[in-house]
């Protein structure tokens, strides 16, 4: 049953480890609302030497927030917000310290001997750049690109999309990103978002790539309220031409998702960064029309989540179902998740076919945040932060619209997760 399933990869955000989650125990009902599905959490950020006498005496903070696996299931890359930086630096203020993406060996991950410690590590790679958040491989697995989502001291200044050569593990090109010349601000804001010295850095967050047209790399960009079209092998050569559209979205984007044909890219548009707007929407692009510069590409805008102008959803993470027809978003402010009609969505119909309510153990808010599929289930994070392992998954049954499972103490305000293919295990 375990190998039908596969395993979750679940970020830790402010707790310095992965969990590795079983799928087949999480369903069973004995386990329902335990950690007893967690099967291991190993460590992806570095020892510190803070004193300078040669022997580790901390951990790095790394805030990990998004992962991605290959399509073998032997890597797991994780990327770090704070990198090496120390716990309290990263409390002190979380935004603009140097990236870090962390290479799992997925086997010694799952392996609960290596719970707690840097076994499962091949090896750190510096993305020299800083506050980098979503990460995408390439088609054929020969890179993965970060995005560089926030300037040095700043919550500001994203500027850039980094290349990591997945076989060498460095980085083998950094492209910039388009600014917006019109903004008065020539420098990244010395202010925490929203503020309206925002708006002239793309401060970039969530990353796909569709292999159709070539290869076309999507890009959220949380400082704009629109989506950056990008030609992948530009991209990966690092050329200041490689953007070649732009797509505009409801408000600042977060979480993305590619269909599972290529053909269709979901936004969620959590927040604006430079007014104090949340959204209430996800939309559609078609990656053949942003390839070939329509103004066009947006092809259907879905309120989510029961949210309003004045009580807004804010939309966090997307995912499709295997077979494409169903998108699952999660609302982190109205605390729902919305499963939706992708046809009905592209025909301009009502779409969201259900919203569940989900509920976290112990009372609190739910928070809904990254989403992952495996088989028919969703697995969705949860949790509102509040100190070591309070983050969460649930398992949402698509085909009945339910909750199956809940696995908790996955992390500290978890982001974001990836589902290890089945075949894989």
């Amino acid at each position: 049953m375990t190998a039908a399933l596969g395993h979750l990869i679940v970020s830790g955000r402010w707790d310095d480890n992965v969990a590795v989650v079983d799928i087949a125990a999480a369903l069973r009902p004995e386990n329902d609302g335990t950690p007893n599905a967690v099967v291991s959490r190993p460590r992806v950020t570095p020892d510190l030497d803070l004193d300078g006498d040669g022997k580790a005496d901390a951990r790095a903070s790394g805030q990990p927030v998004a992962v991605a696996v290959d399509s073998k299931g032997q890597r797991a890359y994780v990327v770090c917000h704070s990198g090496p930086v120390a716990p309290e630096a990263a409390a002190a203020y979380q935004h603009g310290h140097p990236g870090l993406v962390t290479v799992l060996d997925i086997t010694k991950a799952l392996d609960p001997a290596h719970d707690d410690s840097l076994d499962a590590v091949v090896d750190f790679v510096s993305t020299g750049r800083t506050g980098p958040v979503g990460c995408a491989l390439s088609p054929d697995e020969s890179a993965l690109l970060v995005n560089c989502g926030e300037a040095e001291g700043s919550e500001d200044g994203g500027d850039e999309v980094t290349a990591i050569d997945t076989r060498a593990l460095r980085v083998r090109a950094g492209t910039p990103l388009v600014l917006n010349p019109d903004h008065p601000a020539q420098e990244p804001s010395g202010h925490d978002s929203p503020h309206e010295s925002f708006g002239h850095y793309p401060n970039p967050t969530g990353i796909v790539i569709s292999p159709l047209a070539g290869g076309v790399v999507f890009i959220g960009n949380g400082g704009f309220s629109d989506v950056s079209v990008l030609d992948l092998e530009a991209t990966l050569s690092g050329s200041r031409n490689a953007e070649i559209n732009r797509v505009a979205v409801e408000t600042g984007p977060f979480g993305m998702a590619l269909s599972p044909d290529g053909k269709l890219v979901a936004v969620a548009s959590r927040e604006s960064m430079s007014r104090p707007v949340e959204g209430n929407t996800v939309s559609l692009i078609d990656v053949q029309r942003a390839a070939d510069g329509r103004s066009d590409a947006e092809v259907a805008r879905i309120p989510v989540g029961g949210g309003s102008e004045a009580a807004p959803s804010r939309p966090f993470g997307v995912a499709f179902s295997e077979d494409g027809r169903l998108l699952v978003a999660s609302c982190f402010r109205s605390n729902t998740i919305s499963i939706i009609d992708v046809e009905a969505a592209l025909a301009g119909q009502p779409a969201e076919r259900h919203r569940l309510y989900p509920k976290a153990p112990g009372g609190g808010p739910s928070r809904p945040r990254g989403i992952a599929v495996c088989g028919k289930y969703a697995c969705v994070i949860g949790g509102a932060k509040s100190g070591p392992r309070s983050s969460l998954v649930w398992l949402v049954d698509l085909e009945t619209a339910s909750i199956a499972g809940t696995v908790c103490e996955v992390g500290n305000e978890s982001y974001f997760l990836a589902a290890l293919p089945p075949k894989a295990t």
